[in-house]
């Protein structure tokens, strides 16, 4: 058991430091997301909650414009352009 520890140890700390210094760098992050990315254990997983709530709640600029305002995307007339 002693080596297993020994191996997986360095590899469970590099893997930690990966998530910290990755939340750090992501430019959605706020001081609260990069702190919480710090704690040992479940922290990288709440900054990966906390990253993935902020895509949900960020305006899509990819997204087709809705010239109505209704929320949805009309679709075509069948009768525009005939007479």
């Amino acid at each position: 058991m002693q080596e297993v520890a020994a191996l997986f140890g360095p590899i469970h700390g590099i893997v930690w430091l990966f998530g910290v210094f990755a939340t750090w760098r992501d430019p959605r992050r706020t001081t609260g997301i990069a702190v919480c990315a710090a704690v040992p254990g479940i922290g990288g997983l709440l900054a990966l909650r906390a990253l993935d709530r902020a895509d949900a709640q960020a305006p899509n600029p990819h997204a087709p414009a809705d010239p109505a305002g209704s929320g949805r995307h009309a679709a075509p007339s069948a009768t525009r352009g005939r007479s």
